[in-house]
């Protein structure tokens, strides 16, 4: 279409062309018979007989002359005397002349010595209109064609753009668009892609958020579970409790676990001990009481299954840690230790041993271990071997520890199973020597 217009445009353009063209063609006809009939006139000058040949070489139509002592010679097509007198009376003895309707002829008249020469070319307008018409629709043509051409060329990256802009409004990510070398639209393709990253920012920041927010509820509710087991586990069994000492101990520990769950919960409300972001209430205190408290929490677990769960040697140095988060660590560790064992012939012990710099609680167990497939990912979120597991409880004591700024490694244990070693600094201060050997507890 804008083809077609600037054709159009350019057509106006004809009109002067062509009576330009026009003009000098006429301008060329007056001077070839203005030119010939100085040569005829020389020729009679020099006493040189002329005959029609003469007429015929020169390449004109009529011809005409006038000698003294002789009659008028007419040559070709006869003109009208009325022509050849206005063509003399000319002051430049050259003119365009139309006669006989739309006839025009070139008519070049010269009189001298009396001696009178006249020729005439005939003119045809149409001709030359035509040509130049032919040239000027030819030359429309291929400025319609470069315009074409050329709004092409700027269309393009503009359908484009408007491509990459529904792209992006549909959500499309990675939305890009190279440079176009124009200077106008390369700058809107410059905000596009500003813009196409700026929404892409956003977007992983929410996603990011939503993942948080996602990985926390999956941390509390893993939290909630255990606990929840075992506070099912006991009020069973004080249900069945005959002895009234032995109720109150069960009623005891229903209640301590519940005010323990609570502050566990409270805090991974707003902290994640799976991204190291975990701020601790730190307590110098022995760590082995809350060794006896997981034990006797999961004793009747234990015996339910056929499982000896027993302490080994506990160390009643001063420490400090938080003792609601390392108490369910230490409770995590136990009941992976309790699910991995056989029945009826497992064994979990837990120790407690000291270090020159570190406190070490071990959990040891006579299960299958963790396969090799597992070992280098075992504390990783998500990552477990149960066919119910959720991945998070060792990830979650990594956490803890890591915020003691102690460290956590699996091994083999002496018991032929797995071997979990978390070591907590005695001090506030993480040691700095690297990870010391693992002792044989």
């Amino acid at each position: 279409m804008a083809g077609a217009l600037a054709t159009v445009a350019f057509l106006p353009t004809a009109v002067p062309l062509i009576w330009q063209i026009i003009r000098a063609e006429e301008q060329l006809g007056l001077r070839h018979t203005t030119a010939v009939v100085y040569s005829v006139h020389n020729t009679l000058r020099n006493d040189i007989p002329i005959d029609d040949s003469i007429r015929r070489e020169s390449a004109v139509a009529s011809m005409y002359v006038q000698r003294p002592g002789h009659p008028p010679e007419i040559m070709g097509d006869p003109l009208p005397q009325a022509l050849i007198d206005e063509a003399c009376a000319s002051p430049a003895n050259a003119v365009a002349l139309r006669y006989q309707g739309r006839k025009v002829a070139a008519i070049a008249c010269i009189q001298r010595d009396d001696i009178t020469v006249a020729a005439a070319v005939p003119l045809d307008p149409e001709v030359p209109a035509q040509r130049v018409l032919i040239f000027v629709l030819l030359l429309g043509l291929l400025v319609g064609i470069i315009t074409a051409l050329g709004i092409l060329r700027l269309l393009r990256p503009l359908s484009a753009l408007s491509g990459a802009l529904e792209r992006v409004g549909a959500g499309e990510r990675g939305v890009r668009i190279a440079q176009t070398g124009l200077a106008e639209l390369d700058e809107l393709v410059d905000q596009l892609n500003a813009a196409a990253r700026s929404v892409e920012d956003r977007e992983d920041a929410i996603l990011g958020r939503i993942e948080v927010v996602q990985e926390m509820a999956r941390i509390v509710a893993h939290e909630i579970r255990n606990p929840l087991q075992s506070l099912e586990l006991l009020t069973s069994l004080i249900a069945s409790e005959d002895d009234d000492a032995e109720r109150l101990e069960i009623a005891a520990s229903i209640h301590a676990e519940i005010r323990t769950l609570e502050q566990v919960v409270h805090r991974l409300l707003r902290e994640s001990a799976v991204r190291g972001s975990l701020r601790l209430r730190i307590s110098t205190q022995p760590i082995a009481p809350l060794v006896e408290q997981v034990i006797a929490l999961r004793r009747p677990q234990a015996n339910g299954r056929g499982v000896r769960l027993s302490a080994g040697p506990l160390s009643w140095a001063p420490t400090p840690f938080d003792p609601a988060l390392l108490k369910r660590s230490i409770e995590n560790l136990v009941l992976n230790a309790l699910q991995a064992v056989p029945e009826v012939l497992g064994e979990v012990r837990v120790s407690v041993i000291e270090e020159p710099e570190w406190m070490l609680i071990v959990v040891d167990d006579n299960g299958p271990g963790v396969s090799p497939e597992l070992e280098h990912q075992v504390f990783e979120a998500n990552v477990t071997s149960k066919a119910e597991g959720t991945g998070l409880g060792l990830a979650l004591v990594k956490g803890v520890v890591e915020a003691h700024n102690g460290y956590i490694q699996y091994g083999s244990s002496p018991q032929g199973g797995a071997r979990f070693e978390a070591r907590i600094p005695r001090t506030t201060e993480a040691p700095d020597p690297g990870p010391p050997a693992s002792p044989d507890a």
